[in-house]
């Protein structure tokens, strides 16, 4: 007499999965069956089902907020570039664009600190910053080790240099190369948080920014 085979878990799982309605007009068999709770006790498949798809809904309009949320987020991000990006454009020397960023980086985007360094042995007019040693220039770049931007918790030393200040109670930075055709520079953003700017972020919208800077500076007169 031949054995038969013996069903395992998986088995009953996966002929559960190809007929979902092996349940239907079995109320008899569903009331008697039971399934262990994360808690206590037991209950029954209906009501875990039901539990099971309370959760996953609760889950779905988790991840719908965080969608809409994000959405909005990116909707003011682009309203503020948008608008820093139309006052670059009709700013008619660097002066202006230098007057344009401070307006939208400390009003629109909060930014605690800032500054904007040109690689240049022109004379600029304050608050406009000329770096013209060569030597300053190289250990500046020495802090970017090759890449364009750069995010995160760097010594006081170099935040305040990137800062063009003596010194400097900001905690992050965030900071990308401008590289025009002939004018070269650095934009740096500052923050007191010190989780603020963090290695890990995306430097996308510094990058566009960067790209933004360094065509209009190539448009504009120093002086006018």
């Amino acid at each position: 007499m031949s054995q038969q085979p013996r069903l395992t878990d998986a088995d009953v799982v996966q002929y559960l999965e190809d007929h979902p309605e092996f349940f239907v007009g079995k109320d008899d068999l569903l009331s008697r069956l039971r399934v262990p709770h994360a808690t206590s006790g037991a209950t029954s498949l209906i009501e875990r089902q039901v539990q099971v798809h309370r959760d996953r809904n609760i889950e779905l309009r988790q991840r719908l907020s965080d969608l809409l949320e994000n959405a909005r987020r990116n909707d003011q991000l682009f309203e503020k570039t948008r608008r820093l990006v139309l006052a670059l454009i009709e700013a008619n020397s660097w002066l202006a664009i230098h007057t344009a960023l401070d307006d939208s980086l400390r009003n629109d985007f909060g930014v605690h600190a800032w500054a904007m360094l040109h690689f240049t042995e022109r004379q600029l007019e304050r608050p406009l910053v000329a770096v013209r040693s060569q030597e300053q220039q190289r250990n500046i770049h020495r802090l970017f080790k090759g890449h364009r931007a750069i995010c995160g918790q760097l010594s006081k030393a170099d935040m305040a240099a990137l800062l063009n200040l003596d010194t400097t109670d900001m905690e992050s930075i965030a900071a990308a190369q401008i590289r025009g055709q002939d004018n070269h520079g650095l934009l740096v953003l500052a923050s007191q948080d010190g989780s603020y700017y963090r290695t890990s972020m995306d430097t996308l919208f510094l990058d566009y920014l960067c790209d933004v800077l360094a065509l209009r500076l190539q448009q504009t007169p120093v002086n006018r």
